[in-house]
């Protein structure tokens, strides 16, 4: 059964705080899903499947997975859930579809990198990239299904303070800190600025050789590649940031950290909608090209 606790007063130290997750939260979900639905009804429609294709739909499942599990989020907000296993499985849910974002996005820039800095290979792997490419995705998926299973009890009703909180005084393993800050974060974002800005860079380079049409498309992938980039950098980092000044502080610091951490998720959520943008720009490229012939 589901405790809620709806009687918070307008001038609780959290009021503001709920009021500024209502707003946002509602407003993500709304753009949010209708973006995500409407990237949904494109690939539906999609005639000849790439490798491309195939990141970008498991992108789209991870990003439409949080989304659906959005409502409780914003329930939370109006009417505080008592901690419970739904909400532990509620934080599962939620980081494992943002980690499954940030592995796949990862794998998308360094597909693009290898795709731009060495066509011949591309070529050569072109009859399996289809296969690659859904071999790399059930990978990613079994991974972060693997660590949420061996680490759910981090998440358990007891360490929770709210149900989308931990307890400050209840620290994560330091196993199960680093696998989320190294290999969750630090790796991810180095390896997305690495292969963005070297596949920027040769596509830049090459404008001198090309003109007209070519030259315009070049201009506006290294453009949305740029934008990718950004995204990524200011979606992701201040959660982790969070995280850390999670694990490190006290209780003197209670306050400042929830707050951070709360706003930061918000931050990470909004993802959701912006890789919707990546959506658009590659099925408009796919449906110029499908016209073409």
């Amino acid at each position: 059964m589901i405790d809620f606790n709806c009687s918070s007063p307008m001038n609780h130290p959290d009021a503001s705080l709920h009021l500024f997750e209502r707003v946002a939260y509602i407003l993500v979900f709304i753009v949010a899903f209708s973006f995500n639905i409407t990237a949904l009804y494109m690939f539906c429609h999609i005639k000849c499947w790439t490798d491309t294709h195939i990141y970008m739909i498991n992108l789209l499942a991870a990003d439409f997975l949080a989304i659906l599990f959005l409502p409780f989020r914003i329930l939370e907000a109006f009417c505080p859930i008592k901690p419970n296993l739904l909400c532990s499985f509620l934080l599962c849910t939620q980081y494992s579809n943002m980690y499954c974002s940030i592995f796949i996005i990862t794998a998308i820039s360094i597909h693009r990198f290898i795709s731009v800095r060495f066509p011949f290979l591309t070529k050569a792997l072109a009859p399996k990239s289809k296969i690659i490419a859904t071999t790399e995705c059930i990978i990613i998926w079994v991974i972060v299904a693997v660590i949420c299973a061996c680490n759910y009890k981090d998440l358990l009703p007891e360490h929770l303070e709210h149900c989308y909180d931990r307890k400050l005084t209840e620290k994560l393993k330091i196993t199960f800190f680093l696998l989320l800050e190294i290999l969750g974060y630090l790796i991810p974002v180095v390896i997305v600025i690495f292969c963005s800005t070297q596949t920027i860079y040769i596509l830049v380079r090459s404008l001198r050789h090309v003109e007209g049409r070519d030259r315009v498309e070049r201009k506006k992938i290294a453009a949305v590649i740029t934008a990718n980039m950004f995204t990524f950098i200011v979606c992701f980092t201040p959660v982790h940031i969070g995280l850390l000044l999670q694990y490190l502080s006290d209780e003197s610091h209670k306050n400042f950290v929830h707050v951070f951490l709360d706003v930061a998720e918000w931050i990470a959520t909004t993802n959701c909608g912006l890789d919707s943008i990546g959506y658009y720009f590659l099925l408009k490229r796919v449906q110029k090209r499908e016209q073409s012939y």
